[in-house]
C-alpha cells in the first residue's frame, strides 16, 4: 500500500501490513478485522510489548488457529509525503511474537472480538536459553555479542550503543540473556559523558538501546510540544495538522518533589562502607547531590538548576544534601585479586565503589523527580529515550511569567503507549510519561530557613506536652 502524499489531520496513520504466520508458515493477514493495536515503550524494561483487539466476522482467527506460538508482522507508517526509516513502526524483517490470548468475547454466531497480546521475539526467546559463557573486552560489545549470537537473543534489530571506557573479563553460569547484560549495564561507565555510570538498556520500535541518562540528556530535543487550547488553525481559517501534531491535548503532574522517598532513596545523599576482604580494609565513600550536581547532564543542559536549596537548616547546620546517613550502602569488595605477570591488569574487577551510589541517585533523581504524563496526537517517530521540550502555560495570577516556569522545559521520555484505533475514525494518539532531574529557572535563595527561635517572647520556652490520650491512629509521621 503506498503512504498517502499528504497528512489530512494530527494522529493519522497507516496500517502497511498486519499478518499473522502461523506455526505452520501459513500468513492470515487480518488488516481489515483489527480495531486497535497498542505498542508499549519503557526505557526501565528490556524489551517491548503491545497488544491488538480483533472482531473476527469470517471465524479467520478459528481457522489459523491461535495458540500463543505465532510470528506478527507490522508496520504502521505517519502519512507524509516522503517517508523516512525513522517515520515508520517496521515489524516486517523482525517479527513480534502472539504469546497470550488476553480475552474472548462471542458476538453472536457471526462475530468474536479478541484481544491478543504480543512481544518482541528477543524477550520471548530470551525466556528459554541461558549464557554460559566468558567474554573479554568492552562491555557494549559484550552485550552486542550477547544480543547478536544465534545460540541466545540471535536479534537482527539496530543497536544504539554509547561507548563504555571500562574492559571486562567475565563468566556468566548459566544466567539469562538479558540478566547477562544488567549485569554489564551495572557495571558500565561511559567512555564520554563524565564516565557517568547510569547505563540503560531498553528496547524501542526502532531497535535496542546501551545508553546512560547522560548521553540522553545531551541530545538536542527531538520534538517541541505547546499546550494550546483549541485546534491550529493557518491563514486560511482551516485546520492545520502538521501545527497540531505540536499540540499537547492534556497533561498531568505525576509526581512534582517528594522530599521524603528521595531522602530515603539515597537519591540527595548516601554513604557507602566497602570491606575490601583481601587487603582487610574499610573504606568510607559520601554522595552529594548538589556537589555533584554539575558532574552529571540534564535535560535543560545550561539553564539546569538543582531540585533543592543548598541553604542550612538551622537546627543541623546541614543541606538536604548532607546528610549522608540517610542512605547506607555495604558492600564487599576483593581488588587484590587481579593479577597479571607483567603487573598490568585492564581488566575491571570491581568498580562497585566507584558507581553505585551515583549510579542509584541517577535512577531515582529521574523515577522520583519531575515526572508528567502527556497525551498528544500520535507519530510514529517518536520513542521512549526520545528528549522532547515541553511549553506548557501559567496559570498563577501571582507572577506576570507567560510559561510555567516549574513545568516548561525539556523532559525525557521514559515511558510511552501507541495507540492506533481503527473503528470509527483513525486515531493515533500517544500518551507519554516524560521525566527530568532538575528544574530551569534561576537558582533558590541561599539565606535558609529561620531559625523558629527567632519568633515571639518566649523563644527560648520548651515545652513537654503528653498528647497520647488524644492519639489517632495514622496521624504519626513515619516513613518505611
Amino acid at each position: 500500500m503506498v503512504a498517502k502524499a499528504e497528512l489530512q489531520f494530527a494522529g493519522e496513520f497507516l496500517v502497511e501490513e498486519c499478518k499473522i504466520i502461523s506455526t505452520t508458515g501459513q500468513m492470515f493477514d487480518i488488516n481489515h478485522i483489527v480495531e486497535e493495536i497498542n505498542i508499549f515503550e519503557n526505557i526501565y524494561t528490556t524489551a517491548i510489548s503491545g497488544d491488538l483487539v480483533i472482531k473476527d466476522t469470517t471465524n479467520i482467527i478459528k481457522n489459523i488457529p491461535i495458540i500463543g506460538e505465532e510470528r506478527l508482522i507490522l508496520k504502521i507508517q505517519t502519512p507524509q509525503e516522503k517517508p523516512e526509516p525513522d517515520s515508520t513502526i517496521d515489524f516486517t524483517l523482525s517479527p513480534l511474537i502472539i504469546y497470550k490470548i488476553n480475552s474472548q468475547q462471542g458476538q453472536g454466531e457471526s462475530s468474536q472480538v479478541i484481544s491478543l497480546q504480543f512481544g518482541s521475539l528477543e524477550g520471548f526467546r530470551n525466556q528459554t536459553c541461558r549464557v554460559s559463557q566468558s567474554y573479554s573486552g568492552q562491555t557494549n560489545e559484550i552485550v552486542e555479542k550477547i544480543l547478536r549470537d544465534t545460540t541466545y537473543l540471535n536479534s537482527k534489530k539496530s543497536f544504539f550503543f554509547e561507548p563504555t571506557a571500562n574492559l571486562a573479563k567475565i563468566v556468566f553460569p548459566n544466567i539469562k540473556p538479558f540478566a547477562c547484560i544488567k549485569h554489564l549495564a551495572n557495571i558500565s561507565n561511559s567512555g564520554s559523558n563524565n564516565s557517568s555510570p547510569s547505563y540503560l538498556f531498553y528496547e524501542t520500535t526502532k531497535g535496542y538501546h546501551f545508553r546512560t541518562f547522560d548521553s540522553l540528556c545531551r541530545e538536542e530535543p527531538k520534538f517541541y510540544f505547546k499546550e494550546t487550547v483549541g485546534a491550529v488553525l493557518d491563514e486560511r481559517g482551516t485546520i492545520n495538522p502538521q501545527q497540531n501534531l505540536d499540540n499537547i491535548v492534556d497533561y498531568q503532574v505525576v509526581s512534582a518533589k517528594d522530599t521524603v522517598k528521595n531522602l530515603n532513596s539515597g537519591m540527595l545523599s548516601s554513604k557507602l562502607i566497602t570491606h575490601d576482604v583481601y587487603n582487610k580494609r574499610l573504606d568510607l565513600y559520601k554522595y552529594n547531590y548538589i556537589e555533584n550536581f554539575d558532574t552529571d547532564i540534564h535535560p535543560d543542559n545550561g539553564e539546569s538548576q538543582p531540585i533543592i536549596s543548598a541553604a542550612k537548616d538551622p537546627d543541623s547546620n546541614k543541606n538536604l544534601a548532607e546528610h549522608e546517613d540517610t542512605r547506607l550502602f555495604v558492600t564487599s569488595t576483593a581488588s587484590g585479586y587481579s593479577f597479571s605477570e607483567n603487573g598490568n591488569y585492564p581488566y575491571q574487577s570491581d568498580n562497585l565503589n566507584q558507581t553505585l551510589q551515583r549510579k542509584t541517585a541517577r535512577k531515582e533523581q529521574f523515577e522520583n523527580g519531575m515526572i508528567l504524563n502527556i497525551e498528544i496526537n500520535g507519530q510514529t517517530f517518536i520513542q521512549a529515550g526520545d528528549k522532547v521540550s515541553l511549553e506548557i502555560g501559567n496559570t498563577s495570577t501571582v507572577t506576570d511569567e507567560k510559561d510555567d516556569v516549574n513545568l516548561t522545559g525539556n523532559y525525557i521520555v521514559t515511558h510511552l503507549r501507541h495507540s492506533f484505533v481503527k473503528s470509527k475514525q483513525l486515531k493515533h494518539q500517544i500518551i507519554m510519561q516524560v521525566a527530568k532531574d532538575s528544574r530551569k529557572g534561576k537558582p533558590f535563595a541561599m539565606e535558609g530557613i529561620p531559625d523558629t527561635n527567632d519568633f515571639g517572647p518566649d523563644k527560648n520556652l520548651s515545652k513537654s506536652i503528653d498528647v497520647s490520650a488524644g492519639y489517632t491512629a495514622g496521624s504519626d509521621f513515619t516513613v518505611a
